[in-house]
């Protein structure tokens, strides 16, 4: 995995480069919208390290680093999509972006940033999956980051009128696609914690009450790992799989509650690091979707991410 030297390093530069101060403060909030554009935080990183050379290098002034910066990281993600889709294209079974876990709580988000920590789940990340890299990028900047239409058609490189053609078909594809009724974490945590209940006892019964008649699960392990390699759709067939990944686990690592993308999830992880992500969507009071990564390329990072809230 790539590693941001320049910019983490940047404490020390920074009392003598103003840029490299000016990248600094704006870091969290770069690597927020590159891990959101690219579903990587292995790819958000080398886009940030691509856009920091730029920045500093750049001789001409710069009256606004923020918005110089947005637009760098923008087309560099928008260029990096490109060879991504490509790759994804011959990867083997399903594909989920590669999660952030913690063992802490995220903090509390005002309503008015409830756009912010909805648009780090996984399952919403999956979702923008399925919009144009430009129209990600709109509804990224303008309806997550709350950028002015001004400046994202200028990210863009595009006219207002058209940004807000992109902006309003990307609208009604998330409409279209997310849950009326959102799950709060307490709810998800007492589901999820019910659904692992059942999974250690393996109680088919206690398992089945809480997955809803359609659930789906997605298994990554991009054909490194033992996985599905189509998702597993209905309860009982659920049920099933489920159980058995639990029983192959089981004996090769130990498993503890997390959140990952900002959501209760579930890792277990052996003495040769991280085995296997686990969270869920829920809709009500079922799990109508259940997310596992083990491709062991993107369990690398066992720590939240800074800025990725």
């Amino acid at each position: 995995m790539t590693t941001l030297a320049a910019p983490h390093s940047s404490a020390v530069s920074a009392t003598r480069d103003p840029r490299a101060a000016a990248f600094e403060a704006e870091r969290d909030r770069l690597f927020s919208i590159a891990y959101r554009m690219l579903s990587s935080a292995s790819e958000a990183e080398d886009i940030l390290q691509e856009a920091f050379v730029r920045f500093v290098e750049n001789d001409a002034p710069i009256e606004s680093p923020r918005a110089f910066l947005s637009t760098v990281v923008i087309r560099l993600c928008l260029d990096q999509i490109k060879s991504a889709r490509a790759r994804r294209e011959v990867y083997i079974g399903p594909w989920l972006p590669e999660p952030l876990v913690s063992s802490q709580e995220p903090p509390p988000r005002p309503d008015a940033r409830a756009e912010l920590a909805e648009s780090l789940s996984i399952a919403f990340l999956v979702m923008l999956e399925r919009l144009s890299p430009l129209e990600r990028a709109a509804f990224l900047l303008r309806e997550v980051f709350e950028q002015p239409f001004a400046d994202v058609a200028a990210t863009l490189g595009t006219s207002e009128p058209a940004c807000r053609k992109l902006l309003e078909r990307a609208r009604a594809h998330v409409d279209e696609n997310r849950p009326r009724f959102q799950a709060t974490d307490a709810k998800k945590q007492e589901l999820l914690g019910a659904f692992l209940d059942a999974c250690s006892s393996s109680d088919t019964a206690a398992l089945c009450r809480v997955l809803a008649a359609d659930v789906v699960v997605r298994s990554d392990g991009g054909g490194k790992v033992h996985a599905a390699r189509k998702p597993v759709i209905g309860r009982d067939r659920v049920v099933r799989f489920i159980l058995g990944v639990v029983a192959k686990s089981a004996p090769h690592g130990v498993g503890e509650l997390a959140w990952v993308n900002g959501e209760p999830g579930f890792v277990i992880r052996s003495d040769e690091g991280t085995q296997m992500v686990l969270t869920v969507s829920v809709v009500g009071d079922v799990i109508t979707d259940v997310w596992v990564v083990s491709n062991p390329d993107k369990l690398g990072r066992s720590a939240a991410v800074p800025g990725a809230q």
